[in-house]
């Protein structure tokens, strides 16, 4: 029983650690300057602490994605429409934010802020943001004003996701067509065969990197399992 609780605690431990070098020192840090929120944001890469989750994400949806972010007249609170097209089929999400500096919150009735912050952290994209999440499962992601971004933007933003000890990033698709493409409803028929012939394609591509994220998240299950043993 020691030894696989040394076992279980080295894999923590090599889950969680980090390069210390300046770079990443400098990338994890809050972003010290905020833009102007306002206006429309492309979704451009995202990593996950669980790699499995971008994977499939990408490789069954492979979706384009756009804030739109709208200043309420609550000062600080902003109204943010998700839009997402997956394989011409669009959805729509509205959510409300508070932001303090470079922090962004989930918000009460009352648009008051709520829980642990999201955090924008440092990015040298002039017109772009990069957001760590607090949710369970930390997800970190990248917007851009425009629909794609440099080569160096790109690659400063893997960087970023290899600091935090994650997978490299899942990119989403650029085109960014929110106008003519069907709405999806209760009615809406997805087992269309085209759409499931690229999504068996993409599986298939993806199927090795797909079942190294499972294993992994196995192992961070059982060290979290395992962690709750030892601290009870």
């Amino acid at each position: 029983m020691k030894t696989l609780c040394v076992v279980i605690v080295v894999l923590s431990f090599t889950s969680v650690c980090q390069p210390a070098s300046l770079a990443c020192q400098k990338l994890l840090k809050p972003a010290e300057t905020i833009p102007v929120l306002t206006g429309r944001w492309h979704g451009i890469a995202f990593s996950s602490e669980l790699c499995v989750l971008p994977k499939l994400v990408n490789a069954v949806l492979w979706p384009s994605l756009a804030l739109d972010v709208t200043a309420k007249d609550t000062a600080n609170v902003y109204d943010v429409n998700i839009k997402m097209n997956s394989h011409g089929y669009c959805a729509n999400q509205s959510e409300t934010y508070f932001t303090r500096n470079n922090h962004i919150f989930d918000v009460d009735t009352n648009n008051l802020p709520v829980g642990d912050p999201h955090v924008m952290l440092q990015t040298g994209c002039p017109d772009c943001i990069v957001v760590k999440t607090s949710d369970a499962v930390q997800v970190i992601e990248f917007y851009s004003r425009r629909s794609t971004v440099t080569a160096d933007e790109m690659r400063e933003f893997e960087t970023q996701t290899e600091c935090l000890g994650w997978k490299r990033p899942e990119i989403l698709k650029s085109a960014h067509d929110y106008d003519t493409c069907k709405i999806i409803d209760d009615d809406t028929d997805m087992d269309n065969p085209e759409i499931t012939s690229i999504i068996n394609e993409r599986l298939e591509k993806a199927k090795e990197e797909i079942v190294s994220c499972v294993a992994e998240f196995i192992i961070y299950i059982l060290v979290k399992f395992f962690e709750g043993i030892i601290s009870g």
